[in-house]
């Protein structure tokens, strides 16, 4: 038995463990985390690793540091998964091997003082069976999904009938669906999501500077579907492809053209592409809130096959820091419930 640890300087050998996994997706791979590597302050990505004989286990997170403190002069760090649908990954369920590689990863821990870990479960591989036995698991919320298995035909059967009046709509209205190179449209569409993000008011972490689209056009993973009208770019939106799943990333459209279905219509021919590609599934994501009756998550869902639940993972590896660090942060514990309580 061994157990290796990989960074963003040993990314092919990060990558090259992904393969021995049948169902991982671009969540798990060093080219995801690298791409938000920037959002997460004094983070790192880091992806453990575990093997004996047969069988292999991979855990991809961020390690980062917690500021303003030390434990015996050394840095204290905690775990989270970054931003998506990632956690442990494993070629068997079996209880004794998975317990001896958590075994050995909790030992590592220690030892880098890592205090906490705070974990995204990926609802497309269901991969909260693989949790430590100390893990504290929690219904977040649902997200979408589009099950390509059972071929075109069943799934053009199970979008709605609004939905495919809305892509009529769109196609009648002489919009059209083109997949092209995000590098040819970088800085149209790119224009066309700043403005989609201030009109929906969302969230700083979610305003992507040009260097982030630069960094999505020289991935081989990134698929954009754009909709034109008379040959100009007035939407589209941007997926993740590799090893038979699909991730739903950015969407945008410019504001005047909502009304006629363009993201409906860039979706489903989407949809029908990754189909006859075999691809088995396309994970769209969630909607902004944790509500079932948020309005992106219904948009979604319009768009999709059915919906899934989305699960969080937390536990403590060691208390006795995190005790320490909770008498330390007292103020910000009072005021902020969340496990990871000290920083924003």
């Amino acid at each position: 038995m061994s157990f290796l640890s990989f960074n963003l300087n040993t990314k092919l050998k990060w990558k090259k463990y992904c393969e021995k996994f049948e169902n991982f997706d671009f969540y798990f791979t060093p080219e995801y985390h690298h791409l938000y590597q920037s959002r997460y302050r004094h983070s790192k990505p880091f992806a453990w690793t575990y093997n004996k004989g047969n069988n292999f286990f991979l855990y991809a997170f961020n390690l980062t540091s917690v500021p303003n403190i030390k434990w015996k002069n050394k840095k204290i760090y905690d775990i989270s998964s970054t931003y998506g649908f990632v956690g442990p990954i494993s070629t068997t369920k079996d209880k004794k091997f998975l317990s001896e590689a958590w075994k050995e990863f909790d030992v590592w821990a220690k030892e880098k003082n890592i205090i906490l870990e705070f974990i995204r479960f990926n609802p497309i591989i269901e991969n909260q069976v693989y949790k430590h036995n100390n893990s504290k698991i929690e219904f977040n919320r649902y997200i979408a999904v589009s099950d390509f298995t059972k071929g075109v035909d069943i799934f053009k059967s199970q979008i709605q009938s609004k939905t495919r009046n809305m892509i009529r709509k769109a196609i009648k209205n002489n919009f059209e669906t083109k997949e092209v190179k995000l590098s040819d449209f970088k800085k149209e569409f790119y224009n066309i999501y700043k403005s989609t993000m201030k009109r929906n008011k969302a969230k700083n972490f979610f305003y992507y500077d040009l260097k982030y689209f630069n960094f999505l056009c020289d991935l081989k993973e990134t698929k954009f579907f754009g909709v034109f009208l008379n040959n100009k770019l007035i939407g589209g939106g941007i997926f993740f492809v590799n090893n038979a799943s699909a991730i739903y990333h950015l969407g945008a459209c410019k504001k005047e053209f909502l009304k006629f279905g363009v993201s409906n219509l860039y979706l489903y021919d989407a949809s029908i592409n990754f189909c006859k590609q075999k691809i088995k599934y396309l994970n769209l994501g969630g909607g902004r809130t944790t509500d079932k009756n948020d309005t992106l998550l219904k948009f979604k869902r319009d768009n999709s096959t059915e919906l899934r639940k989305f699960f969080i993972g937390k536990r403590i590896i060691n208390k006795k820091i995190y005790d320490y660090i909770c008498k330390k942060f007292s103020g910000d514990k009072i005021k902020n419930n969340n496990l990871i309580f000290y920083r924003d």
